[in-house]
Parts: C-alpha cells; sequence; structure tokens
C-alpha cells in the first residue's frame, strides 16, 4: 500500500499551547512503548469565579475539548464539522448549486483544512448585511520533510521544517508525537485522504549540551523582566 504523508509532529494536548521547538538538527525516536507523561489535558475549572461561565459553564469546557481534538488543523477541521452536523447544520458541496433558505444553517469544508459556516436569518432579505467571523486553523509546528527519515548511532531521526512562529525552546526535553493527513492508494487504484494521531510518545528532541551551543540567543534574563 503506497502512501504519501503530511503530518506533522506535536505533543499531547495539555495546557501549553505553543508548538515544536526549532531545531535544524534531527530528531531522535524513542523505541519504549511507553504513555504520555502524567500532564492532564485541558480541563475547565469549576471554581471559576466569572459570572458567565457560572451561568453556562459547558461553553468552555465544550472549546477545551475541541481544542484537545484539534491536533493539527485537518483534525480541527474534522472535529468542527462533527460537531456542526451534531448542532444541526447542513453540509453543503461547493460544486453543487445551494438551495439556502430563511432560518437554515449551512457549513461547506475544503481541503480537509479549512470550515465556513453560517446561518441565515429568519428575516434576511437579499441585500442586507451580515457579519463575518475568522480564525486559523493551523498552529506553528514541525512539519516532516519528504523523505525525512534517516538513522545515526543506531537511532532512527526525522528530518523537519519550521511553520509558524513558535516558542520552539518549550518543545525541548519532552514527549512528541506524530500526526496529519496521509493520503493512501487503495486496491483498485484510487487515492484515500486519512486522519493520522498517534496516542503516545515517539520522539524527544534533546537539549544541546552548552559547549555545542556557545552562540546560543536564548536569555532567560528576558523572562524576569
Amino acid at each position: 500500500m503506497a502512501t504519501i504523508s503530511r503530518a506533522q509532529l506535536l505533543h499531547h494536548p495539555s495546557a501549553y499551547f505553543s508548538r515544536l521547538p526549532h531545531s535544524h538538527s534531527s530528531f531522535s525516536i524513542n523505541f519504549r512503548r511507553r504513555k504520555f507523561s502524567d500532564t492532564p489535558p485541558l480541563l475547565c475549572s469549576s471554581s471559576s469565579s466569572s459570572s458567565s461561565a457560572s451561568t453556562n459553564p459547558s461553553i468552555v469546557g465544550d472549546l477545551l475539548n475541541y481544542l484537545n481534538e484539534s491536533w493539527t488543523q485537518f483534525h480541527a477541521t474534522a472535529e468542527a464539522k462533527r460537531q456542526l452536523i451534531a448542532a444541526g447544520f447542513h453540509l453543503l458541496n461547493e460544486n453543487d448549486e445551494w438551495d439556502l433558505r430563511p432560518g437554515g444553517r449551512y457549513f461547506f469544508t475544503r481541503n480537509m483544512s479549512c470550515l465556513v459556516a453560517f446561518a441565515v436569518g429568519e428575516k434576511y432579505i437579499v441585500g442586507n448585511g451580515f457579519h463575518v467571523i475568522a480564525a486559523h486553523t493551523d498552529s506553528p509546528c514541525l512539519k516532516l520533510k519528504p523523505k525525512s527519515a534517516s538513522s545515526k548511532s543506531n537511532y532512527l531521526m526525522l528530518n523537519v521544517q519550521t511553520y509558524g512562529g513558535g516558542l520552539w525552546h518549550t518543545w525541548f526535553d519532552r514527549d512528541l508525537s506524530v500526526a496529519g493527513r496521509v493520503i493512501v492508494r487503495a486496491s483498485d487504484g484510487s487515492f484515500l485522504h486519512k486522519l493520522v494521531k498517534v496516542k503516545r510518545p515517539l520522539l524527544r528532541v534533546p537539549t544541546l549540551a552548552i559547549h555545542l551551543n556557545r552562540l546560543s540567543t536564548y536569555s532567560l534574563n528576558n523572562h524576569f523582566k
């Protein structure tokens, strides 16, 4: 079975939102099977003093549940699609002619990484204005390069490239895994898109010894100013 991968490295969803550390060196895979560290996923605190949170505490909880499922832009789009369908939204196809009605709620996706959802007001008249809220589904990360695997000193390593601007140093010396999308060729010759989410640690970026990184510009003092 032939596959084409479009995956990225990431850590298990936790209270840390920054993505992977910047490093031009390869990644070492730890072959020991073990679970992620005990860092819990994002949780909603029940002791919030906010009046809005106490009125509807499920809003924050639902948001954090969504973030915990959104390992990549592909997973974020898939989870949003699932929640919209459960909420009564109608999935549209960009290639079809749309039959939109007042009071209707609709959405469509593109490339498995973009989603547009909208609702038509009950009293909407053609020519009326509308409100737009926009956000991005992708986040800073390290993406796997084509033919990224290599080996050295009995370690299997992956070559990666940075994507976006992240606090890369926060990703050193912690459990990392892989998630993304792969394109698989089926037995009939057709191609299928599959989402991948490995829920166990596979890789780690070790911090370089100081004598190997004399030109580092990272300054701890900046964090205390």
